[in-house]
């Protein structure tokens, strides 16, 4: 039968062993469902998400499907690839330093996909002031606490500059980095440089999500017709902007070629859902999105999903599983090191009594001058004493000597060394 100590840590280690298991399963459903993730990130699973539309492009042989969570410009791929930003806010905010970066990918030769958050109805001035007002507070927060973390980096190169001579007052690239981020520009500014800007569809009441969207071109390996479910639109194209399809008489896909690369423009990001790729599929546009460089990047960092690599990171990164592994079992056996007993204990002697029985010092003196001293010799050591204790006091030690002197010249039979030990011991107490 075991024993209560190692009954108690199996029982414990069970009950350990069970919560991290079920805890691990409601972490694995929370996030294979997605719902955490903002809409249209093609990390999100349910209707609202975009990833049926990743993992599809995923399975095709000559498509690398990558996702991005780094700013624009630290995205720096080797080649052209589809840039695909799903589910972006017409109110929302560039900096000029990822404009920058934009245009360098996109001039080189790599292709940029915007689908927009479908709007219901067209907005108030009021309301569409306070939408952007929150966008550039989110996108003004997002550079600060990167700033934030790059500055920390920073503080130890500046200090060991402090003692060189100071340099012309010249900025430096990093300084000019620094004003470009400063400078915030919304998407009705990026528009505009684009060549188009937005409008808003007439309101139409109870047929806001029965609107359909009609192919511009017939015949141009496209599907004639889209169920649409947005209110937004593009107006006030310049000429090198190519309409795909219009709602109404509205553009709502528009393309055009930005230097070796190309961007395209849609107005609804339903289509690229999952929700559209399970009952409202449209694969010829979006074989169309994506016809750019075989390598696509699903942008996730304007979603507000950063990489911020930590400990897992790094783990998972250098494959670190079994030195993790190896460091549990250690501590799971340090646990029961100390909660389990491996030697056994000693059998209990003499009735099972704790109790020790002890003797005196006098005792334990006694014995030792039995083993040092003879029996016969005892009383001449005790008269060797006697004369270095009183060395300094005659009386006491002639009467010592008187003393042994009679003792040494009775008969052996006669002599009696305790009795004259006893007169000793007296005459010196009364210091005769």
């Amino acid at each position: 039968m075991l024993r209560k100590p190692l009954l108690s840590f199996l029982l414990a280690l069970v009950l350990f062993v069970g919560f991290a298991v079920g805890l691990a399963r409601l972490f694995i459903l929370r996030y294979e469902v997605g719902d955490i993730y903002p809409p249209y990130s093609s990390l999100r699973a349910d209707p609202l998400g975009t990833k049926a539309f990743a993992d599809a492009l995923d399975e095709l042989p000559s498509v690398e499907v990558r996702r991005n969570f780094k700013r624009l410009p630290k995205l720096r791929p080797d080649g052209p690839v589809t840039l695909v930003y799903a589910g972006v806010p017409h109110t929302g905010f560039w900096t000029e330093q990822e404009l920058r970066a934009f245009d360098s990918l996109v001039v080189g030769g790599s292709r940029a996909v915007f689908t927009f958050i479908p709007v219901e109805s067209p907005r108030s001035s009021k309301e569409e002031k306070r939408t952007k007002d929150n966008e550039l507070t989110k996108k003004k927060e997002k550079i600060e606490s990167e700033k934030s973390d790059t500055k920390k980096k920073k503080k130890k190169s500046d200090k060991k500059k402090t003692d060189k001579s100071k340099p012309d007052q010249k900025s430096s690239p990093e300084e000019d980095e620094e004003k470009m981020e400063a400078l915030f520009v919304d998407f009705d500014a990026v528009a505009k440089r684009w060549g188009f800007s937005f409008g808003y569809l007439p309101e139409d009441s109870g047929k806001a999500y029965s609107r359909h969207a009609a192919l511009v071109e017939p015949g141009g390996h496209l599907e004639s017709d889209l169920a649409w479910h947005s209110g937004l639109y593009f107006r006030d194209l310049k000429p090198h902007w190519k309409v795909l399809y219009m709602c109404g008489m509205m553009p709502v896909v528009i393309e055009r070629q930005y230097g070796k690369g190309s961007i395209i423009l849609v107005a609804d990001s339903f289509l690229v859902s999952n929700e559209a790729l399970r009952s409202d599929r449209h694969p010829l546009l979006l074989s169309r999105l994506v016809a750019g460089p075989p390598t696509v990047i699903f942008d996730e960092e304007h979603n507000g999903l950063r990489d911020n690599p930590g400990i897992a990171t790094l783990a998972r990164k250098y494959r670190l599983h079994g030195v993790i592994a190896g460091l549990l079992l250690l501590a799971v056996l340090f646990v029961w090191k100390n909660a389990v007993r491996f030697i056994p204990a000693y059998p209990q002697v003499g009735g099972g009594s704790d109790v020790i029985a002890g003797k005196e010092s006098s005792e334990g003196f006694i014995n030792l001058l039995r083993r040092a001293i003879r029996p016969t010799a005892i009383f001449e050591t005790c008269v060797v004493e006697w004369r270095k204790a009183f060395s300094h006091k005659p009386r006491e030690l002639a009467k010592v000597e008187e003393l042994w002197a009679q003792e040494q010249v009775r008969l052996p039979r006669a002599r009696d060394p305790v009795a004259t030990y006893r007169t000793i011991s007296r005459a010196l107490v009364r210091k005769v």
